[in-house]
Protein backbone atom coordinates (compact mmCIF):
# COMPACT_ATOMS: atom_id res chain seq x y z
CA UNK A 1 0.00 0.00 0.00
CA UNK A 2 1.25 3.32 -0.91
CA UNK A 3 2.10 5.48 1.72
CA UNK A 4 -0.22 8.10 2.77
CA UNK A 5 0.61 11.67 1.32
CA UNK A 6 2.57 14.61 3.32
CA UNK A 7 -0.96 16.74 2.48
CA UNK A 8 -3.03 14.27 4.30
CA UNK A 9 -1.20 14.30 7.41
CA UNK A 10 -0.43 17.88 8.27
CA UNK A 11 -2.58 18.43 11.56
CA UNK A 12 -3.16 21.75 13.92
CA UNK A 13 -2.26 23.02 16.91
CA UNK A 14 -3.56 25.67 19.55
CA UNK A 15 -0.97 27.71 19.67
CA UNK A 16 -1.13 28.34 15.82
CA UNK A 17 -4.20 30.73 16.92
CA UNK A 18 -2.49 32.21 19.82
CA UNK A 19 -3.32 29.05 22.64
CA UNK A 20 -0.22 28.97 24.48
CA UNK A 21 0.73 26.27 27.85
CA UNK A 22 3.54 29.55 28.82
CA UNK A 23 2.30 31.73 31.48
CA UNK A 24 0.70 35.33 30.65
CA UNK A 25 0.82 34.58 26.92
CA UNK A 26 -2.23 36.46 25.95
CA UNK A 27 -5.80 35.96 25.08
CA UNK A 28 -6.87 32.64 23.84
CA UNK A 29 -9.47 31.39 22.03
CA UNK A 30 -12.02 28.97 22.78
CA UNK A 31 -11.64 25.86 21.60
CA UNK A 32 -14.74 24.88 19.36
CA UNK A 33 -13.12 28.28 17.88
CA UNK A 34 -10.04 26.66 16.70
CA UNK A 35 -11.16 23.16 16.14
CA UNK A 36 -13.70 24.34 14.17
CA UNK A 37 -10.74 26.43 12.18
CA UNK A 38 -9.38 23.64 12.02
CA UNK A 39 -11.42 21.41 10.48
CA UNK A 40 -12.44 24.19 7.67
CA UNK A 41 -9.12 24.25 6.37
CA UNK A 42 -9.26 20.27 5.92
CA UNK A 43 -6.50 19.35 8.77
CA UNK A 44 -5.97 15.80 9.75
CA UNK A 45 -5.95 15.77 13.29
CA UNK A 46 -4.68 18.19 16.28
CA UNK A 47 -2.83 18.60 19.09
CA UNK A 48 -4.44 18.62 22.40
CA UNK A 49 -3.00 22.39 23.37
CA UNK A 50 -1.73 23.50 26.84
CA UNK A 51 -2.98 21.38 29.89
CA UNK A 52 -6.71 21.12 30.05
CA UNK A 53 -7.21 23.24 27.07
CA UNK A 54 -9.77 20.49 25.56
CA UNK A 55 -10.94 19.42 29.00
CA UNK A 56 -9.77 17.72 32.34
CA UNK A 57 -11.34 14.18 31.42
CA UNK A 58 -11.06 12.06 29.03
CA UNK A 59 -14.76 12.30 28.12
CA UNK A 60 -14.60 15.97 27.55
CA UNK A 61 -11.67 16.01 25.50
CA UNK A 62 -12.93 13.21 23.55
CA UNK A 63 -16.37 14.73 22.89
CA UNK A 64 -14.55 18.35 21.64
CA UNK A 65 -12.16 15.97 19.24
CA UNK A 66 -15.33 13.85 17.67
CA UNK A 67 -17.35 16.91 17.61
CA UNK A 68 -14.78 17.96 14.79
CA UNK A 69 -13.71 14.82 13.76
CA UNK A 70 -10.53 15.58 14.89
CA UNK A 71 -8.08 12.52 16.94
CA UNK A 72 -6.22 13.52 19.42
CA UNK A 73 -2.02 13.46 18.52
CA UNK A 74 -0.07 14.84 21.17
CA UNK A 75 -0.09 16.47 24.08
CA UNK A 76 2.27 18.67 25.37
CA UNK A 77 3.41 18.47 28.77
CA UNK A 78 5.81 20.48 30.71
CA UNK A 79 7.62 18.89 33.34
CA UNK A 80 10.54 19.30 35.92
CA UNK A 81 13.55 17.03 35.50
CA UNK A 82 16.58 17.91 36.69
CA UNK A 83 15.56 18.47 40.44
CA UNK A 84 15.18 14.98 42.03
CA UNK A 85 13.04 16.37 44.88
CA UNK A 86 10.36 17.73 42.73
CA UNK A 87 10.22 13.95 41.40
CA UNK A 88 6.31 13.25 43.19
CA UNK A 89 5.12 16.29 41.60
CA UNK A 90 6.79 15.07 38.06
CA UNK A 91 5.01 11.74 38.29
CA UNK A 92 2.11 13.33 39.37
CA UNK A 93 1.64 15.48 36.42
CA UNK A 94 2.95 12.46 33.99
CA UNK A 95 0.19 10.35 35.12
CA UNK A 96 -2.56 12.64 34.49
CA UNK A 97 -1.50 13.64 30.81
CA UNK A 98 -0.73 10.40 29.96
CA UNK A 99 -3.98 9.02 31.43
CA UNK A 100 -5.71 11.50 29.65
CA UNK A 101 -3.88 11.16 26.69
CA UNK A 102 -4.11 7.08 26.34
CA UNK A 103 -7.39 7.33 27.01
CA UNK A 104 -8.11 9.95 23.65
CA UNK A 105 -6.56 8.97 21.19
CA UNK A 106 -2.77 7.31 22.15
CA UNK A 107 -1.15 9.89 20.57
CA UNK A 108 2.28 11.51 21.97
CA UNK A 109 3.32 12.73 25.30
CA UNK A 110 5.23 15.39 24.20
CA UNK A 111 8.33 16.67 27.15
CA UNK A 112 9.19 19.90 27.43
CA UNK A 113 11.91 20.53 30.28
CA UNK A 114 11.02 23.71 32.17
CA UNK A 115 13.54 24.92 34.99
CA UNK A 116 9.77 25.28 36.81
CA UNK A 117 5.94 25.43 36.65
CA UNK A 118 6.22 29.80 35.73
CA UNK A 119 8.83 28.89 33.06
CA UNK A 120 11.23 30.26 34.81
CA UNK A 121 14.94 31.23 32.99
CA UNK A 122 17.64 28.73 32.09
CA UNK A 123 20.63 28.15 33.81
CA UNK A 124 23.42 26.46 33.49
CA UNK A 125 22.73 22.51 34.64
CA UNK A 126 25.50 20.09 36.91
CA UNK A 127 26.25 16.79 36.00
CA UNK A 128 23.85 15.66 38.24
CA UNK A 129 21.29 17.75 37.21
CA UNK A 130 21.62 16.12 33.47
CA UNK A 131 21.22 12.70 35.07
CA UNK A 132 18.36 13.77 37.28
CA UNK A 133 16.73 15.07 33.87
CA UNK A 134 18.04 11.21 31.68
CA UNK A 135 16.53 9.32 34.47
CA UNK A 136 13.34 11.25 34.57
CA UNK A 137 13.11 10.35 30.69
CA UNK A 138 13.38 6.93 31.68
CA UNK A 139 10.73 6.84 34.20
CA UNK A 140 7.97 9.03 31.91
CA UNK A 141 8.80 6.73 29.61
CA UNK A 142 7.79 3.63 31.97
CA UNK A 143 4.46 5.48 32.73
CA UNK A 144 3.71 6.48 29.10
CA UNK A 145 3.94 2.43 28.18
CA UNK A 146 1.47 1.41 31.16
CA UNK A 147 -1.40 3.73 29.34
CA UNK A 148 0.06 2.61 25.54
CA UNK A 149 1.64 6.00 24.77
CA UNK A 150 5.05 6.94 23.85
CA UNK A 151 7.16 9.58 25.05
CA UNK A 152 9.16 12.21 22.47
CA UNK A 153 11.37 15.00 23.82
CA UNK A 154 10.23 18.67 22.65
CA UNK A 155 13.48 20.76 22.53
CA UNK A 156 12.00 24.26 23.35
CA UNK A 157 12.84 27.67 23.43
CA UNK A 158 13.35 29.01 27.38
CA UNK A 159 13.63 24.89 28.77
CA UNK A 160 16.97 23.15 29.72
CA UNK A 161 16.55 21.33 25.79
CA UNK A 162 17.12 24.96 23.77
CA UNK A 163 20.72 24.95 22.62
CA UNK A 164 23.14 22.91 19.95
CA UNK A 165 25.06 21.83 23.44
CA UNK A 166 22.00 20.74 25.23
CA UNK A 167 20.45 18.98 22.38
CA UNK A 168 23.95 16.55 21.83
CA UNK A 169 24.50 16.33 25.44
CA UNK A 170 20.97 14.42 25.69
CA UNK A 171 21.37 12.72 22.24
CA UNK A 172 24.59 11.18 23.51
CA UNK A 173 23.15 10.79 27.35
CA UNK A 174 20.04 9.88 26.84
CA UNK A 175 17.74 6.91 24.83
CA UNK A 176 14.75 9.12 25.27
CA UNK A 177 12.75 9.69 21.73
CA UNK A 178 12.74 12.67 19.70
CA UNK A 179 10.07 15.27 18.23
CA UNK A 180 11.60 17.32 15.32
CA UNK A 181 10.68 20.75 15.90
CA UNK A 182 12.37 22.73 13.02
CA UNK A 183 11.78 26.28 14.18
CA UNK A 184 13.06 25.63 17.64
CA UNK A 185 15.77 23.84 16.93
CA UNK A 186 16.95 26.36 14.23
CA UNK A 187 16.92 29.09 16.59
CA UNK A 188 18.61 27.41 19.75
CA UNK A 189 21.37 26.28 17.06
CA UNK A 190 20.85 23.09 15.96
CA UNK A 191 20.25 22.59 12.11
CA UNK A 192 17.11 20.50 11.92
CA UNK A 193 17.87 19.07 8.13
CA UNK A 194 20.81 17.85 10.03
CA UNK A 195 19.25 16.37 12.56
CA UNK A 196 16.61 14.74 10.03
CA UNK A 197 19.42 12.82 8.43
CA UNK A 198 21.76 11.82 11.78
CA UNK A 199 19.11 10.93 13.94
CA UNK A 200 16.28 9.74 11.61
CA UNK A 201 15.79 6.33 14.14
CA UNK A 202 15.27 8.59 16.72
CA UNK A 203 12.11 10.81 15.41
CA UNK A 204 8.78 9.66 15.62
CA UNK A 205 7.24 13.22 15.80
CA UNK A 206 7.54 16.50 14.05
CA UNK A 207 6.53 20.07 13.85
CA UNK A 208 6.73 22.03 11.08
CA UNK A 209 7.45 25.63 12.51
CA UNK A 210 9.20 28.25 10.26
CA UNK A 211 11.05 31.33 11.61
CA UNK A 212 12.85 34.78 10.59
CA UNK A 213 16.13 34.60 11.90
CA UNK A 214 16.43 38.17 11.81
CA UNK A 215 14.20 38.31 14.51
CA UNK A 216 15.55 35.37 16.37
CA UNK A 217 18.55 36.91 16.72
CA UNK A 218 17.34 39.90 18.96
CA UNK A 219 15.83 37.09 20.99
CA UNK A 220 18.87 35.01 21.51
CA UNK A 221 20.77 38.20 22.35
CA UNK A 222 17.69 38.58 24.75
CA UNK A 223 16.71 42.26 23.28
CA UNK A 224 13.73 40.91 23.52
CA UNK A 225 11.79 38.01 25.20
CA UNK A 226 9.92 35.00 23.30
CA UNK A 227 6.38 36.57 23.83
CA UNK A 228 7.66 39.95 21.76
CA UNK A 229 9.54 37.75 19.32
CA UNK A 230 6.65 36.02 18.81
CA UNK A 231 4.02 39.46 19.08
CA UNK A 232 6.77 41.19 16.30
CA UNK A 233 5.81 37.88 14.05
CA UNK A 234 9.34 35.51 14.04
CA UNK A 235 7.36 32.67 13.23
CA UNK A 236 5.60 32.76 10.16
CA UNK A 237 4.01 30.32 7.73
CA UNK A 238 6.08 27.89 6.25
CA UNK A 239 8.45 28.43 3.18
CA UNK A 240 8.45 32.36 4.28
CA UNK A 241 11.18 32.09 6.45
CA UNK A 242 15.10 31.15 7.26
CA UNK A 243 14.64 27.26 8.22
CA UNK A 244 14.82 24.61 5.87
CA UNK A 245 11.50 23.19 5.86
CA UNK A 246 11.29 21.48 2.62
CA UNK A 247 14.69 19.82 3.17
CA UNK A 248 13.40 18.25 6.56
CA UNK A 249 10.25 17.03 5.01
CA UNK A 250 11.86 15.60 1.79
CA UNK A 251 15.26 13.66 4.16
CA UNK A 252 11.88 12.53 6.49
CA UNK A 253 9.78 10.96 3.72
CA UNK A 254 13.21 9.71 2.23
CA UNK A 255 13.80 7.99 4.81
CA UNK A 256 10.53 6.11 4.97
CA UNK A 257 8.72 8.64 8.24
CA UNK A 258 5.39 7.98 8.02
CA UNK A 259 3.56 10.23 10.95
CA UNK A 260 1.96 13.47 11.43
CA UNK A 261 3.22 17.21 10.70
CA UNK A 262 2.06 19.45 13.11
CA UNK A 263 1.93 22.82 11.69
CA UNK A 264 3.17 25.19 14.51
CA UNK A 265 3.05 29.00 14.14
CA UNK A 266 3.30 30.54 17.22
CA UNK A 267 0.89 33.45 17.90
CA UNK A 268 -0.02 35.76 20.61
CA UNK A 269 -3.25 37.80 20.89
CA UNK A 270 -2.08 40.77 22.79
CA UNK A 271 -3.23 44.26 23.41
CA UNK A 272 -5.53 45.76 20.55
CA UNK A 273 -5.06 42.88 18.43
CA UNK A 274 -8.54 41.46 16.76
CA UNK A 275 -9.91 38.57 19.42
CA UNK A 276 -11.02 36.30 16.21
CA UNK A 277 -9.04 33.51 14.48
CA UNK A 278 -8.97 35.17 10.69
CA UNK A 279 -5.71 36.16 10.56
CA UNK A 280 -4.34 33.03 12.06
CA UNK A 281 -6.13 30.88 10.06
CA UNK A 282 -4.95 32.59 6.53
CA UNK A 283 -1.35 32.41 8.09
CA UNK A 284 -1.80 28.40 8.73
CA UNK A 285 -3.62 27.92 5.38
CA UNK A 286 -0.51 29.24 3.35
CA UNK A 287 1.26 26.85 5.00
CA UNK A 288 -0.73 24.05 3.97
CA UNK A 289 -0.24 25.04 0.70
CA UNK A 290 3.09 25.26 0.80
CA UNK A 291 3.65 21.68 2.53
CA UNK A 292 1.37 20.38 -0.16
CA UNK A 293 3.25 20.99 -3.33
CA UNK A 294 6.27 18.88 -1.63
Amino acid sequence: MAKASVASRLVGNPISWGVCEVPDWGYQLAPRTVLGEMKRLGLSGTEQGPVGYLGTTPVEVANVAAEFGLPIVGAFVPLVMHDRSQRESMRKAAHFSASLLGATGKGFFITAVVVDEGWGPRFPLSDAQWQAMFDGFSEVDEICAGYGIRQVLHPHLNTLVETYDDVQRVVAGSSVRWLLDTGHLQIGGTDPAKFAKDHFDRVDHVHIKDAKMSIAKRFLAREISLLEATRDGVFCSAGDGDVPVAEVVRTMESRGYEGWYVLEQDIAIVGDQARTPDAASTAVERSIRYLSKL
